[in-house]
């Protein structure tokens, strides 16, 4: 007994602490994903910001390049106008020349570079820019008289500077050009690397649930093995407790026709002597001795009384007509006792019944049908009752069917009612009970109608 408690406390620490590792892992592995979940959303926002940040300055590099562009055109425009015009005058032109070179200026300003390549090219640009607008600023301020003419002027100074200027820009739109493309890498790299992060952690929590799917299908095993071990513990207690109540069912039996033999063999027979040596006395008593009469007619009363309720002790214990007559004929006087005591109507049909029922059956039969009319003629206020018993392809049939008020079978389960389903299940059959308020009840149970063997 010591040990099995050892070994059941062992058996729970076991399990115990396996339960211990499943929620620690199954809290691992949520916090693996809780873990990645918000580095890939830091990650995400993160790269977010820096792409929009990363376009904006490309976009505004754009704008200011082409705004640059645009102003040297412009500028040129505005030269080649005063040229074309014979009496223009600087103060025409010059103005609108100055406001769009300044506004050039102030974008090439803003500018931001991001080489030292592109660097070295703003500053060449801007000292272009510088050169070509001393040519511009001191065209456009001289006198009408002297200004130079546009051919000369565009093939000595301003051609040469715009073409660079151009190739300066286009120089810088190129390496802008890069320079998104650089930024579009970036971003490239920085969703590499979210997938780098993804896949670890993807990696880690199914290698994490793996494991502990491996440690699920351990304890659920040992669990299941637990069960089966306990289950065939149970079959084999119900199989001992079944033997051991077949034994004392058989031993009670054994036990009611022991003693009830004994009570019409010997005490029986002693107080019908007693009522014969009474009847002989009573031819030796004078006539006018009435006190002796009346003592010995209070001894033959009592005596037959206690004959008639000792009859009935040994026919309630264990009918000798049960093992004389058959099941029947036990079931016919069983009907008639109940009726006489108590009021009730109780008849018994029987049809197709062998007349050699094994012992065991026909005790069972019988023990029902006297268990089932006591709860009828306790319990049911029934006014009538019929007891049936008929045989059909091996099976014996019984039903005890009563017209009393009713009651529910799954709540109202006495020892009674106990002991009359352990009889019929210990023989093989099937026991059941219908019933419901104000409707009577009805009794069913089947058996395989066993023969006793012939000597």
């Amino acid at each position: 007994m010591e040990s099995l408690v050892t070994h059941g406390a062992a058996e729970t620490y076991a399990a115990r602490r396996l339960r211990s590792v499943l929620m620690a892992g199954f809290g691992g592995i949520a916090m693996v994903f809780l873990i990645g979940t918000i580095d890939a959303v830091r990650l995400l926002d993160t790269m977010r910001a820096d792409d929009q940040i990363l376009r904006e300055k490309a976009l505004a590099r754009t704008n200011h390049l082409a705004s640059i562009r645009s102003s040297i055109l412009l500028t040129h425009t505005y030269l080649g106008d005063y040229f074309q015009d014979l009496n223009a005058n600087p103060e025409d032109y010059l103005p609108k020349a100055e406001q769009t070179w300044s506004r050039m200026r102030s974008d090439l300003a803003d500018y931001r570079s991001t080489t030292l390549e592109e660097e070295a090219l703003v500053k060449s640009l801007e000292e272009l820019l510088e050169q070509d607008w001393q040519h511009i600023s001191r065209a456009m301020r001289s006198p009408a008289g002297r200004k130079p003419t546009a051919e000369s002027f565009s093939a000595t100074g301003v051609l040469p500077s715009k073409t660079l200027v151009i190739e300066i820009t286009t120089q810088l739109e190129s390496i802008d050009a890069k320079q998104e493309a650089t930024t579009e890498a970036q971003i490239q790299g920085q969703f590499e690397r979210l997938s780098g992060r993804l896949r670890t952690v993807l990696t880690l929590a199914l290698a994490a649930a793996l494991i502990l799917a491996i440690g699920c299908l351990v304890y659920i095993f040992r669990i299941e093995r637990q069960n089966r071990r306990r289950y065939d513990e149970i079959l084999k207690g119900r199989k001992a407790l079944e033997q051991l109540s077949a034994r004392l069912v058989e031993a009670q039996e054994t036990e009611r026709r022991a003693i009830s033999r004994e009570l019409h063999d010997q005490i029986g027979q002693t107080l019908n002597a007693l009522l014969v040596d009474a009847a002989n006395l009573a031819k030796r008593i004078a006539p006018d001795d009435a006190v002796s009469q009346r003592y010995l007619d209070n001894i033959r009363s009592f005596a037959g009384s206690s004959v008639n309720s000792i009859r009935d002790i040994a026919l309630l214990l264990r009918p000798s007509m049960l093992d004389d007559l058959g099941l029947i004929p036990a079931l016919e006087w069983q009907a008639r006792e109940v009726s006489r005591r108590t009021g009730i109507k109780v008849e018994v049909t029987a049809e197709n019944v062998p007349d050699s029922l094994s012992d065991g059956v026909r005790t069972c039969i019988y023990r029902v049908a006297q268990e089932a009319l006591q709860n009828v003629s306790r319990h049911s206020g029934a006014k009538s009752a019929v007891v049936s018993v008929h045989g059909e392809s091996g099976s014996l049939f019984l039903s005890v069917a009563d017209d009393g008020h009713g009651f529910d079978p799954e709540r109202a389960r006495g020892l009674g009612m106990l002991g009359m389903e352990e009889r019929v299940r210990q023989l093989g059959g099937r026991f059941d009970i219908r019933s419901s308020p104000e409707k009577g009840a009805t009794l069913r149970v089947t058996l395989p109608a066993a023969v006793a063997p012939t000597v």
